[in-house]
């Protein structure tokens, strides 16, 4: 229901568009600057930090030729625009390896019966490029991706038994945990993805028999963007 419900958030989010807004790039100049774009149907206009200063805008401080969806400028290079944001997400955490612990082999488990809250930084890339048509039309592309480090912590189900607790219960159930650790985000275009590494601390009395309490994991994991 929840990825239902987003799909509108998604589409409008501007992690996954090049919407208008403050960039890093190398444009102008060999060091990155900052610079106000506004992407537009047939066009991206492109302000320096400096003209927006003015109480007038300039509209010659931007590009003299503009970004155009069909034809290429003629002093053409690939540019790429960057832009930082604080990133909240919500990850739901696919699988998980557990190395060896006691008597134990390496463990490989799945479930979807998860959910943790990120919250890191991130930096997205929008790399601009044209593509020549057999007909000499260019089209104008905009690939994107992006790049999150932080942290991430929610709660997960995981399956209670006498094996792995080295028989000190006798009963079977699903035992409620509480999953922690730090996450790096791989985003291309709308899929988003992280490679995960945290611990499990069991949420109820028998948690000094599970042998997997507080033991490092490393897992895959998708995620939602909230904001």
């Amino acid at each position: 229901m929840l990825l239902l419900q987003s799909c509108q958030t998604i589409k409008q989010s501007s992690k996954y568009g090049f919407n208008e807004g403050f960039y890093k790039s190398r444009l102008y100049h060999k060091k990155l600057k900052s610079l106000y774009v506004i992407p537009e149907e047939d066009s991206i206009k492109v302000y320096t930090a400096k003209s927006l200063g003015k109480a007038m805008v300039d509209t010659s401080q931007s590009l003299k030729i503009a970004f155009s969806s069909v034809q290429k400028p003629g002093s053409f290079n690939n540019y790429v625009f960057r832009q930082n944001t604080l990133d909240i997400d919500v990850l739901s955490i696919l699988c998980k390896y557990r190395p060896s612990v006691k008597s134990f082999p390496p463990q490989f488990n799945t479930s979807i019966l998860n959910g943790a809250f990120y919250v890191g930084y991130r930096t997205d890339y929008y790399h601009i490029s044209y593509q020549k048509s057999p007909v000499n039309i260019f089209k104008r592309s905009i690939t994107h991706y992006g790049l999150s480090f932080g942290l991430f912590s929610g709660i997960g189900a995981s399956r209670i038994d006498s094996y792995v607790t080295q028989n000190a219960i006798t009963i079977e159930y699903d035992g409620l945990v509480n999953t922690s650790g730090i996450a790096a985000i791989f985003a291309i275009d709308k899929l988003s993805f992280g490679l995960n590494t945290g611990f499990d601390r069991l949420l109820d009395k028998n948690h000094k028999y599970w042998i997997n309490n507080g033991k490092p994991w490393i897992g895959l994991s998708i995620g939602l963007n909230l904001n």
